[in-house]
């Protein structure tokens, strides 16, 4: 004799509540035809024939900041622009840089890039050697990841 296939619930599961998942794929698919239908009548708003004005900032337009790059490598040398350099020779060096950038109208960003096994003295000096020099685009550059 075959056992009779029952689809109802149990009686255990009666009282909890249970979400349908043919509702919720309908309003998905809603949604979806929502925003399509938005994003289309956003686009037919623009007019094809207004031709609109271009826009140049005369203030900024010709200055391109100079970057310099401070490396710090793991003994401890310092170099500017690839030209080794000590820590007094460092401030010296940008600040001659940061009079001959205000001199010439541009701007300068500092990035600094130091070696993980150094220690943090020698960065934490080089920041202030910026610092003193008037330097205000200073950036640290370092790998994304874990330690």
């Amino acid at each position: 004799m075959s056992a009779r296939l029952d689809f109802n619930q149990d009686d255990a599961d009666a009282g909890r509540p249970n979400i349908g998942m043919a509702p919720l794929v309908d309003i998905v698919l809603l949604l979806i035809c929502f925003y399509l239908l938005v994003m289309q009548s956003m686009q037919n708003r623009t007019d094809d024939q207004i031709k609109l004005p271009t826009m140049v900032n005369n203030e900024t337009s010709d200055v391109i900041p100079a970057e310099l790059v401070v490396n710090i490598d793991a003994a401890g040398l310092i170099s500017l622009n690839g030209a080794s350099v000590d820590l007094d020779g460092l401030g010296t060096l940008l600040r001659s840089e940061r009079s001959r950038a205000e001199t010439s109208g541009t701007g300068i960003n500092v990035v600094i890039r130091a070696d993980g096994r150094q220690s943090y003295g020698l960065l934490d000096a080089a920041i202030s050697a910026c610092r003193d020099a008037g330097l205000r685009g200073v950036t640290i550059r370092a790998t994304e990841g874990r330690p």
